[in-house]
């Protein structure tokens, strides 16, 4: 096994991955002391299934962003196994963190990559499996990821975290098993940092864990990749908890756009799936365009409405949905989008609306 150092942390933080790499990311990798004189560490297992020479990349990212990078040469159809990766080739005696994986070969399925996290003792180990994500399946501005926690609060602890793949906002909320939001808190994140809150229902929402508790992570903007895990109390015995990207009904439904302010939907959102049917059409010769959000709610419940992303200059002008853009010349003939959440009775939602630069 032969793994070469290749750039130091402060000047691999500047540099793209290589274009055209296929991007993975374990979520969650560590090493040092853990129970009863136990070593916690982790595994990881590269697999070229291919008829050719793969040169791979390995990054370790914790809170404070890029460890350092490592380059492993796997031969034609060859295995190799790299036992407490994060000391022995990341050279960090006690550190958690992710791992990012980027590869030369154009096709993903190619490349095995596993992870397993373990306590390791004389008598023997356990831990769990931690798998490889595809960064491009991480959650996106407007996705919800649910994390489930245990179904019994007293025999086992939940830690949950995140790798953050480009500078994210996420609003995290606690949602008790009878579908109570017992908890909420908005945190900015830097980019290809990771962070794992133990016991985070403690730690980061500040409340009492409950049976079967959901973490709700709803990403306002940038992406990230969400992981959680549940620790036997008596056994110290954990399993990996993936995080899913579900979607969340909120108690209103964005209807369309009235362009011209005169009380008319004008672009309607039809399938009803937040995400308007047609492009907004935003002039880029000086002017500003108004246009507003018609939302229908159930029982009249007021909504609140916050800009979180925009191609253009924008801003809200009162609390009804109606929106200034100003758009510079230079994305005349071009198309972004505006993110815009909306709450309602404690329910949040982000909606996208496309726009056309005239």
């Amino acid at each position: 096994m032969k793994l070469t150092r290749l750039i130091t942390a402060s000047a691999i933080a500047l540099l793209p991955l290589a274009a055209g790499a296929t991007n993975l990311v374990i979520p969650a990798a560590g090493t040092g002391p853990g129970f009863n004189d136990s070593r916690w560490q982790t595994e990881v297992t590269l697999h070229n299934s291919t008829s050719r020479a793969v040169d791979v990349l390995m990054t370790f990212r914790d809170s404070e962003g890029v460890s350092i990078t490592e380059s492993q040469h796997l031969p034609a159809r060859r295995t190799i196994a790299i036992q407490d990766i994060v000391r022995t080739v990341f050279g960090r005696e006690t550190a958690t963190g992710a791992i990012e994986i980027a590869d030369t070969d154009s096709d993903p399925r190619n490349i095995a990559v596993t992870s397993r996290t373990s306590n390791v003792t004389d008598s023997g180990e356990f831990g769990q499996d931690i798998p490889a994500i595809a960064i491009a399946d991480a959650a996106k501005t407007g996705d919800v990821t649910a994390i489930t926690g245990p179904s019994s609060a007293l025999k086992f602890r939940f830690n949950f975290g995140l790798y953050i793949v480009s500078e994210a906002t996420v609003r995290w909320e606690l949602i008790r098993a009878d579908g109570t939001v017992a908890a909420t808190k908005n945190v900015d994140y830097r980019g290809a940092t990771q962070h794992q809150y133990n016991q985070g229902v403690v730690s980061l929402l500040e409340a009492a864990p409950q049976d079967s508790d959901v973490i709700h992570a709803t990403v306002t903007k940038g992406s990230a990749v969400f992981y959680g895990s549940v620790i036997n109390q008596q056994s110290n015995d954990p399993s990996f908890v993936p995080g899913v990207i579900t979607k969340v009904d909120p108690t209103f439904r964005l209807v369309g756009i009235d362009r011209d302010l005169n009380g008319t939907v004008d672009i309607a959102d039809a399938n009803d799936d937040g995400v308007l049917d047609a492009a907004i059409d935003a002039y880029t010769l000086g002017f500003p365009s108004f246009f507003r959000i018609v939302t229908a709610t159930e029982g009249g419940s007021d909504v609140t409405f916050e800009i979180i992303s925009s191609t253009s200059d924008a801003r809200l002008v009162d609390d009804i949905g109606t929106i200034q853009l100003v758009a510079s010349a230079a994305l005349k003939g071009t198309t972004g989008e505006l993110k815009v959440r909306v709450t309602a009775d404690g329910k949040s939602a982000v909606l996208t609306l496309p726009v056309k630069f005239l």
